[in-house]
């Protein structure tokens, strides 16, 4: 009887032994897999931010791949930013991140398109895009770096 008992507890103590590993490794490949969809959700919000019609380049109605017009540019700037109504609007496509277009060459510039940093985040992702700015006025190409910041 004494060896049942004996047998009964070793057996117990193995399966909660394993229980407690099973958590744990189920616990790890949770933790990869939020990370994995934070990264899938920060690229899908930069190709939605590189390909706004509202900043594309097009001439004849005939988009320019990963280019964006400058004037429309500055204006998209201040009114996604100050106008409360287009905020609301790409706060929804947009959510927790920040996008910025820094111009590198010939001169360097930043423009913020977007901007929704959560007060207390505990990750975030950043993509980078090269573009090109077409500069209307000059008829010229210069070279930029679409920022996407995802926060979770």
């Amino acid at each position: 009887m004494g060896e049942s008992i004996a047998v009964l507890i070793i057996f117990f103590i193995i399966v909660v032994i394993g229980f407690v590993f099973y958590m744990n490794v189920l616990n790890a490949s949770s933790e990869i897999e939020k990370e994995e969809n934070l990264q899938l959700k920060a690229i899908e919000i930069a190709q939605m931010a590189s390909f706004l019609p509202e900043l594309q380049c097009s001439q004849d109605n005939v988009r320019r791949e990963n280019c964006i017009d400058l004037l429309k540019l500055e204006a998209a700037e201040g009114l996604i930013r100050k106008n409360s109504i287009y905020h609301m609007y790409y706060n929804d496509i947009f959510e927790s991140s920040n996008i910025s277009i820094e111009q590198k060459f010939p001169t360097n510039k930043r423009w913020i398109l977007y901007e929704n940093i959560p007060e207390n985040y505990t990750n975030k992702i950043s993509t980078f895009i090269p573009i090109s700015i077409f500069d209307e006025k000059n008829e010229q190409y210069n070279f930029a770096i679409l920022s996407v910041k995802v926060y979770k």
